[in-house]
């Protein structure tokens, strides 16, 4: 287990209620990856502290870029340097699942979202536990129009259970499974996709 959750991954850009993005250097891709646990923190202590899973990972372009793009050939020295010497953006999106409440995580949308320029970190092995601990987030994933949310749920899923006993992460799986199957029952196709692919993981 890396210590990436010690260190800012990025800062907010913009947000709402249902969500937010965070941007930093295109050099830092090694640590956010879909479906991770992130939270916002505030700098401002009376305010909440909001978490939600990583959807979204865009990478933008710039002038440079446009250039480089249409020459015949480009060195690798070029693409090192335009990786990891000049600012280049990247953005990441992210669906609030909840926020912190006094000494518990609370699963629900919070009542404000963070602001701008807020640090945002990978979470604690101890607060990806303790948001796996309970489902409630899952109905908050599965009704989002703008993720690919039985993607979502499964790659969360997968995130979290590595952070559990090896003898509780089967048992862990399955009761993700059914309560999945509580939530899309209605849609069987949409939940055939989410069983076939939380049991991959279960697989591999």
């Amino acid at each position: 287990m890396t210590d990436n959750w010690k260190s800012p991954i990025g800062h907010v850009l913009r947000a709402s209620t249902a969500g937010f993005s965070a941007g930093t250097r295109v050099s830092h891709i090694q640590a956010p990856q879909f479906g991770m646990i992130v939270r916002a923190q505030p700098s401002i202590d009376e305010r909440d502290v909001v978490y939600g899973l990583l959807y979204d990972i865009h990478i933008d372009d710039d002038p440079l870029v446009r250039q480089l793009v249409l020459a015949d050939a480009v060195s690798e020295e070029t693409i090192h340097d335009q990786r990891h010497h000049r600012m280049v953006p990247l953005e990441m999106s992210v669906l609030a699942i909840g926020y912190r409440q006094g000494d518990w995580i609370r699963q629900a949308l919070p009542p404000r979202p963070p602001l701008s320029l807020d640090p945002v970190y990978l979470c604690t092995p101890d607060e990806i536990r303790e948001i796996a601990s309970r489902f409630d987030f899952f109905k908050l994933v599965l009704g989002a129009s703008q993720v690919p949310s039985e993607q979502l749920l499964a790659a969360s899923l997968l995130i979290a259970v590595g952070h559990l006993p090896e003898e509780e992460q089967y048992d862990y799986l399955v009761a993700a499974g059914r309560e999945a199957a509580r939530l899309i029952s209605s849609d069987l196709g949409r939940l055939d996709y989410l069983l076939r692919l939380i049991s991959s993981y279960m697989i591999g």
